[in-house]
């Protein structure tokens, strides 16, 4: 498929939305002009009411708006009419108006694969070295704050900077605060108005987290070591965030029917009054233009004020274009796998055995030493032809042909654990879960409630061939603990999203990839494991996979630079993260892909992988400010209509510094070569800043492309202590004119530092 006829496929996509009558009220999104206020009104809050007021019918506001919002971006969300919100669209300094949107959540051992642990210790590798007080904002489901993750021995007393607070509610009080949770408050108005009052005997109003994302999350992020974690004996070890000396405020913004847009921005909003240093947000919808996403202009504003945003991808990986989060001032976060597996495996009666993998531990064990019947209930061994049945799905299977029996069950639909209780009902005795072609080769670890393992799609075809051709098949199950030190490592995960950025060619995303499957983190009281209403088993700890784990790590790293370098902006800690990521994995060998098994690229993993201890001393740093940001969306083509709502603080016009969005300073390099094909020569220019040794000298190193000639200019970089920053061209000669993306790297070296620039060279089909 042309690149061409994606990006007209993509864009010719109308969104479907119910069928409603205009007298049916709603939420919108209303971003106002701070500037515009008449004099006549004493406050914004006034001026708002009474331009409500003009276009309702019932002529009143006091239940119409549901929020303010002040800092991060100037407007209110308020409940209209269709034809209310028309009528108060074409009113004077309201400068958008969207409807509300639903977004959902991107659903141990990575200290020391990153590197921040030596596998005999429980201290950080510098605890004494990082000064700065850093406080990480969480988006997510709240918190349950007494797991021992959010233990505040030896912390010193919060920081009078920090104007946050804890609200109180059912299962929550200010005691639940201390000097690591530092902030709490929750956010539903815009979720009781779309989906109706919150029954608070089934839910926490209140800052507690009954769904566990969101403490998993926080932990992740700043979480203290917890000697001992484990999840019922699997992943045994020290359990600690990325950055355990930073404070936590938790903004639950996620309830049970999903995450409303404008509770999300209300967070946001609120989290930069109360002075985060960091936020990280691990949940995502689709994809729309800068200027209509809501969460891209609030996280605009954050990104004015200093805050470094962390978004994960999403989890709609391997098919391409799936990424969401894609703003140049996010921070956008694939995942990897470890070094660490939960293995298990699938002997058959005919001997031949198979690795899959597990984290079932119950009272219900199979034999290793005695063969069990299996069954599978779909057409032999072709794995493309799901029915509900061979998924295991609620209700499909008669307990005739699977009691007593090991059940082969394919994924997809339903979750993967849920298949098991399905199973179980039917009174069958365990489970082989079978990945199909969308999950390919990658290993999930599950918490099952009967012994039960996942295998990949090669081995699923095999057992379910040999199941429906042999006569009297049979198997038996075996569960083998924990294995470190897993070759290769990492592997980009199958279900993390991919690029391109469909949005805009010449920002690569994702920016980097990091820890996001089987991550042993923090788990609330309220659930078990598998987070099915009827397992009642509790425990301290939980293994998730998904970009939600990924976000985090690079929230922490984040904020372990902030601490380190309190005077980087948001761009430049980005940077050093980006330029600092190895993409090769334990063996030496070109990252992997683990729907292919084959090398990944750029679209799949970005810069590469986070390296932590790299990325505090990167020696130089691609920086870009506010205004650089904003003259990016006026080479995108923005109006000027659509872009006021990036400038509020700073009254921003467009003063065309970019020659075209390729010479945006973006740590990555993505060459769109033109539709014409008599244009054969692309420059582009990149600023590079030095924050290591004041005089210093480096190299360019470029990577051969097919088809295409890359010169550097200037060839060296050298710094002085009253020379900082120094602008190089790139030059790319086009030779011939190939189908497919080209990958490869421009490397800047010294003897100590290696700073390293993905580069994708596009071109674009001829008209």
């Amino acid at each position: 498929m042309s690149l061409k006829w994606c990006l007209l496929f993509i864009f010719s996509i109308n969104v479907a939305a119910p069928a409603t009558t205009l007298a049916t009220k709603k939420t919108y999104i209303i971003h106002m002009d701070k500037a515009a206020k008449p004099q006549q009104f004493s406050d914004h809050k006034q001026w708002y009411s009474s331009m409500l007021q003009s276009v309702t019918s019932d002529g009143g506001d006091a239940d119409r708006i549901i929020y303010h919002y002040e800092t991060a971006f100037q407007g209110i969300a308020a409940r209209l009419t269709e034809e209310e919100a028309e009528r108060l669209n074409h009113q004077s300094g309201v400068t958008a108006l969207f409807p509300e949107t639903l977004l959902h959540l991107h659903t141990t051992r990575s200290p020391t694969f990153l590197g921040l642990q030596r596998e005999d210790s429980t201290t950080t590798f510098s605890d004494k070295s990082f000064h700065y007080d850093v406080v990480v904002g969480v988006l997510d489901t709240g918190i349950w704050p007494e797991s021992p993750s959010f233990n505040d021995s030896g912390m010193t007393p919060t920081p009078a900077r920090w104007k946050g607070t804890c609200e109180t509610g059912r299962g929550f009080s200010t005691r639940h605060c201390n000097r690591k949770i530092v902030g709490a408050r929750a956010f539903y108005r815009g979720y009781e108005a779309a989906a109706g009052k919150i029954n608070e005997q089934e839910e926490y109003k209140s800052p507690r987290d009954q769904d566990g994302h969101g403490t998993h999350t926080a932990a992740t992020v700043a979480g203290s070591a917890v000697q001992g974690a484990n999840l019922l004996g699997y992943g045994y070890g020290t359990a600690r965030g990325m950055a355990p000396g930073a404070r936590i405020a938790a903004y639950k913004v996620c309830w049970k029917g999903g995450c409303f847009s404008s509770d999300i921005l209300s967070a946001v909003d609120q989290a930069v009054s109360d002075g985060v240093n960091v936020l990280s947000i691990s949940l995502g919808g689709g994809v729309s233009s800068y200027y209509r996403d809501s969460l891209s202009i609030a996280t605009f504003g954050a990104m004015e004020k200093g805050v470094f945003i962390s978004c994960s991808a999403g989890n709609g990986g391997p098919d391409p274009i799936s990424l969401t989060n894609v703003s140049p001032w996010v921070t956008t976060v694939g995942a990897s796998t470890m070094d660490r597996d939960f293995p298990a495996t699938v002997k058959l009666g005919s001997g031949v055995r198979f690795t899959g993998s597990s984290l079932y531990r119950g009272r219900e064990n199979l034999s290793i030493d005695k063969q069990y019947p299996i069954v599978y209930r779909g057409s032999g061994g072709n794995s493309t032809d799901l029915t509900p049945s061979s998924m295991c799905l609620e209700g499909t299977l008669e307990r005739r042909a699977v009691a007593g029996k090991i059940v082969i069950c394919d994924r997809g639909i339903s979750p993967r654990v849920e298949k098991g209780q399905v199973v179980k009902d039917a009174g069958g005795i365990g489970m082989i879960l079978s990945n199909t072609d969308a999950n390919g080769e990658e290993l999930v670890a599950d918490c099952h409630l009967l012994p039960a393992v996942a295998v990949g799609e090669n081995a699923g075809k095999l057992i379910k061939h040999y199941a429906s051709s042999t006569r009297n098949p049979s198997a038996t199950l075996a569960f083998l603990g924990t294995e470190l030190r897993i070759r290769p490592s990492p592997v980009v995960a199958a279900f993390s999203s991919r690029g391109p950025n469909i949005l805009s060619l010449e920002i690569l995303k994702p920016d980097m990839v990091a820890p996001g499957v089987n991550i042993l983190a923090a788990w609330t009281g309220e659930l078990g494991p598998s987070s099915l209403p009827w397992d009642h088993r509790r425990t301290k700890f939980n293994i998730l996979s998904g970009t939600s784990m990924s976000c985090p790590h690079v929230s922490g790293i984040a904020a372990l630079i902030k601490s380190r370098h309190p005077d980087w902006s948001p761009a430049a800690i980005k940077s050093a993260l980006m330029t600092t990521a190895y993409i090769h994995d334990n063996t030496r060998n070109p990252l992997k892909d683990a729907s292919t098994a084959t090398p990944s690229t750029p679209y799949d993993h970005g810069a590469g992988h986070i390296n932590p201890l790299k990325a505090l001393d990167p020696g130089l740093v691609y920086d870009i400010g506010a205004q650089e940001y904003f003259e990016f969306l006026c080479a995108q083509g923005l109006t000027s209509s659509e872009l006021v709502v990036f400038s509020r603080f700073a009254n921003r016009s467009c003063r065309h510094a970019l020659a075209n969005s390729g010479d945006f300073n973006y740590p990555a390099i993505s060459a769109v070569l033109p539709e014409n094909t008599n244009t054969t020569t692309l420059s582009l220019y990149r600023t590079v800043t030095n924050v290591g040794a004041p005089v210093s000298s480096y190299r360019a190193v470029v990577s051969p492309f097919k088809g295409v000639d890359v010169k550097v200019e200037p060839q060296r970089l050298e710094f002085t202590s009253k020379l900082k920053k120094i602008t190089y061209k790139v030059t790319f000669i086009a030779k011939t004119r190939e189908t497919i993306p080209q990958f490869g790297s421009i490397i800047w070296k010294n003897g100590l530092h290696k700073v390293r620039s993905p580069v994708v060279l596009t071109w674009l089909p001829p008209l």
